[in-house]
């Protein structure tokens, strides 16, 4: 699934006050008040006077000179200008995410490939921004009043999440954001959200019509509809005793997390072992699918599969390129069966086990309720693929000073 872009989510996230160390968020004082003592407490006092917070400062540094970095463009992607603010801000999301995998201050600083590298990273997440500010030019999509209503009470909403402005621009501070840069961040989020709503979700320029859709969606070589019984390697893994005491009182997502917890922990001869069982079982149950009985009272009998406990005359909708991301095993087996026939095998995966397959005939009364939701699913790769033929247009120029940057240019 199409994820929404990082501008969404993080300028939700200073909206709702929950960036990293928002200490002074009203709702933390509240807390704090509620909780704390009008004393001071010997621990208080063994713990001495409190540091004072050193906040980022902004600057750029190049050959030993501080440059000017008002209004300074760092670069420009696909036409549009990229300053200094607002590079700054997306660098240091970047170097966050990669000392997460363990690329720490000194493997930048003291490789410059590996400098150059990150760069590129950076320069990749503002272009991922950047796609539906491009998407909306291209298509002469405007925000209007009743978006900025929208833009101006999310501001409202982050600064209200604050004691006073003091706290709010600390808080800026902190996250390496701008004011000027957090409102570009909820005009693009609301340029997202519009770019969407005009030429991808329903009655949108790309996105396909409810008839090209039911005309798709019965065409038995484009799209299948299944259910099965799905029997994990997990399955017959034997519980500790404390676990084996509550397990017919769990609920089957607690049970799959029981069992796969004890299966991760074997080694490999055990897990074979315990898949071997698992077999066995998706064997019996294909020989009552064989004797002709019931399908879906097997899946309630048989089944780990939590969608089709909740239904088990649901099931999966899936198309011929695999657009939901589906085993492709099961895909092909799927296919390979006319509606209302059961596979008279089992189908193994070597992620999640073995299967039984039933293809069904579609179901008119299900795809009329969910037609919206189904469209969108199966427009996904063609969104996906709109958005990356957009960023792979973006031609980039770099400010005078790019390749003279070091780790320790940016603060």
């Amino acid at each position: 699934m199409l994820k929404k872009m990082m501008a969404v989510l993080l300028a939700m996230a200073i909206c709702t006050g929950s960036m990293a160390g928002c200490s002074n968020k009203k709702s933390d004082k509240k807390d704090k008040d509620k909780n704390s003592s009008e004393t001071t407490t010997n621990e208080d006092v063994a713990a001495g006077p409190q540091q004072e917070e050193v906040l980022p400062v902004a600057s750029l540094t190049v050959d030993g000179e501080a440059i000017d970095t008002t209004d300074y463009v760092m670069c420009n992607i696909g036409g549009i200008d990229i300053t200094f603010d607002e590079f700054r801000f997306y660098y240091f999301q970047a170097l966050s995410q990669y000392e997460q995998y363990g690329i720490d201050a000194s493997a930048l600083r003291e490789n410059n490939e590996t400098y150059q590298q990150f760069l590129e990273y950076v320069i990749d997440s503002i272009k991922n921004e950047l796609v539906t500010d491009k998407l909306a030019a291209e298509h002469n999509i405007e925000l209007d009043d009743e978006d900025q209503t929208v833009i101006d009470g999310n501001v409202k909403k982050s600064k209200e999440s604050y004691d006073n402005e003091e706290e709010f621009e600390k808080e800026l501070q902190r996250s390496h954001l701008t004011y000027d840069v957090l409102v570009k961040m909820f005009v693009r989020a609301q340029t997202y959200n519009k770019v969407m709503a005009t030429l991808f979700e329903k009655g949108g320029e790309y996105a396909t019509t409810e008839e090209d859709f039911l005309k798709l969606i019965n065409d038995p070589k484009e799209y299948a509809h299944e259910v099965h019984i799905m029997i994990p390697f997990y399955a017959q893994v034997e519980l500790d005793d404390s676990t084996a005491a509550t397990y017919d009182d769990m609920t089957l997502s607690q049970k799959i997390g029981a069992k796969s917890s004890a299966y991760n922990a074997l080694d490999a001869d055990a897990k074979a072992v315990a898949a071997a069982k698992a077999k066995e079982v998706a064997e019996e149950a294909l020989q009552r699918v064989k004797d002709g009985e019931d399908f879906s009272k097997l899946i309630e009998e048989y089944g780990w599969d939590i969608e089709l406990d909740e239904d088990p005359n649901r099931g999966y909708y899936m198309r011929v390129d695999n657009t939901g991301g589906y085993p492709s095993s099961l895909l092909d087996e799927t296919f390979s069966l006319e509606p209302g026939q059961a596979s008279d095998k089992v189908v193994e995966d070597g992620t999640y086990g073995y299967f039984i397959v039933k293809r069904l005939e579609p179901d008119a009364d299900y795809i009329n309720e969910n037609i919206d939701k189904m469209i969108t699913t199966n427009d996904q790769p063609m969104i996906q693929e709109k958005f990356s033929e957009t960023m792979e247009s973006m031609a980039v120029t770099y400010c005078g000073v790019w390749d003279k940057l070091t780790y320790d240019s940016i603060t």
